[in-house]
């Protein structure tokens, strides 16, 4: 990641400024959370807004930094052309859904 041109500011999610705000609140780009389950739960990763062909650093570093899984391992990185609504959702938990029934 040392020779990524990326850089965490602007719209990036992971930039945490008003900015990010907006651009999260029009539905442009997903939020931090949804980007870290997009990862955890679903194995995608976000690409980098500024260039579609990286992983987002502010993501990588964010989920690294809280030793959540990091590394990329489907290289088809998710950007804002993809449907990637599909993959902001945590899986239901089956034991706690059948308990309740």
């Amino acid at each position: 990641m040392d020779n990524c041109k990326c850089h965490i500011d602007g719209a990036c999610p992971f930039a945490f400024n008003d900015l990010s705000e907006q651009v999260q609140n029009y539905g442009c780009l997903p939020t931090p959370h949804e980007i870290v389950t997009m990862r955890v739960h679903h194995g995608k990763t976000w690409a980098c807004h500024s260039n579609i062909e990286r992983p987002c650093v502010g993501a990588i570093n964010y989920l690294e930094e809280s030793g959540l899984p990091h590394k990329v391992i489907d290289t088809e990185l998710l950007t804002e052309k993809h449907q990637w609504g599909k993959f902001t959702n945590e899986p239901e938990n089956r034991e706690s859904s059948q308990k309740s029934a």
